[in-house]
């Protein structure tokens, strides 16, 4: 099974916590071989300064796969760990 995993940030909100933010990422996910769409939605991430922590509830939610949920977790904190240094909060308007 080739799944291609496609992550866009989608807003960044201030957490609970002092230095905690709360990542909204739109997440995609496409069968390589025939391109058809096996997820999409928003999946939060909180991120700390202690690391980066993926939602489980959400990706437990969207996914009976097991490998598709351990993939997920494994590849969107990556990619959110890449760009934590990148991430400010939204502006209001």
């Amino acid at each position: 099974m080739s799944v291609q995993f496609l992550f866009e940030v989608q807003s960044v909100l201030p957490g609970e916590q002092n230095e905690e933010k709360i990542v909204l990422v739109s997440t995609e996910l496409l069968y390589k071989s025939s391109g058809e769409t096996i997820y999409t939605g928003v999946i939060p991430v909180r991120v700390t300064e202690h690391g980066v922590f993926v939602s489980v509830p959400a990706v437990t939610a969207a996914f009976n796969s097991k490998y598709l949920r351990t993939e997920t977790l494994f590849r969107l904190k990556r990619y959110i760990k890449r760009m934590r240094d990148y991430l400010d909060f939204d502006k209001k308007e």
